[in-house]
């Protein structure tokens, strides 16, 4: 199971790479807008296509014939309990209708929203700032002082403070200050296994992978970096990124809200123009 998420999470890792090449030369919030236009469109070509309109049109002029029985019969209890009646069951088949697009929608763009979260929602450390590297121990060690753990730069350079051991959480923190630009690479050793860690650094523009961790799940959603062994002894190798501006996913929901709409008039009148 796990070989194939890993192919999956390739195959998807240079797919939306590929995609963002001939964004990448006009800069960050061109990659921003096309990813919104690409969700907006998918959304809305599968509810197009999955919406059952006539129902659905139905079901929202049932919701409106309840709305008004409410308002019309505001002084009779009896009808004004059957109108809420109709509009409970009026809401359940609208949302029934809904339903299924929704879910389907959710699947289809779940893959692009978790890389766009990797490009767009982390930012790089910047050059000569702090940051702290955590490993965490997959079993509890009866005496982590003993323990020979080495961290040590094999691609880039910058200070690194000995590891800060504790216990209580099974865990090791080390102190990093990166220097220069681009993907740096780290390696740890304990009893003769190494974990390869990669850390991004001052301007580095792509995707951040800014975990390492065991489980067929956790690596679903964290396509960007490769699982750890089983038998590394680690459970968990990470470094908090600085969070980018909000400004991002806004700008990525009100674009792709825009997409949608603007596709699904199109649909809209393509289909009233063939029915005439």
């Amino acid at each position: 199971m796990q070989a194939l998420i890993l192919y999956y999470n390739r195959l998807a890792n240079y797919a939306f790479d590929a995609c963002m090449v001939p964004l990448a030369a006009l800069g960050r919030w061109a990659e921003i807008l096309g990813v919104a236009a690409v969700l907006g469109i998918v959304v809305a070509l599968i509810f197009a296509g999955l919406v059952r309109r006539e129902r659905l049109r139905q079901a929202r002029d049932e919701l409106w014939a309840a709305l008004f029985e409410i308002w019309l019969y505001r002084r009779e209890p009896l009808l004004v309990w059957q109108a809420q009646l109709a509009l409970f069951k009026a809401n359940l088949r609208y949302s029934s209708i809904l339903l299924g697009p929704l879910v389907v929608s959710l699947l289809a763009s779940a893959p692009l929203l978790i890389q766009a979260h990797y490009r767009f929602a982390l930012a790089p450390i910047p050059s000569g700032a702090e940051t702290l590297l955590t490993a965490v121990l997959a079993q509890p060690a009866d005496d982590m002082a003993q323990m020979d753990c080495k961290l040590e730069w094999v691609q880039g350079a910058g200070e690194l403070s000995p590891s800060v051991r504790e216990p209580a959480l099974h865990r090791l923190v080390w102190r990093l200050r990166p220097e220069g630009s681009g993907e740096h690479v780290l390696h740890l050793t304990d009893c003769g296994q190494t974990v390869e860690f990669p850390l991004y650094v001052g301007s580095f523009a792509g995707s951040i992978a800014p975990a390492r961790q065991v489980g067929v799940l956790a690596h679903l959603f964290a396509p960007r970096a490769l699982p750890l062994e089983d038998d590394f002894g680690w459970s968990r190798i990470y470094v908090e990124y600085p969070r980018a501006g909000i400004e991002r996913l806004v700008w990525l929901t009100v674009c792709s809200l825009l997409c949608a709409f603007v596709v699904s008039r199109l649909v809209g009148r393509y289909r009233a123009g063939r029915s005439l």
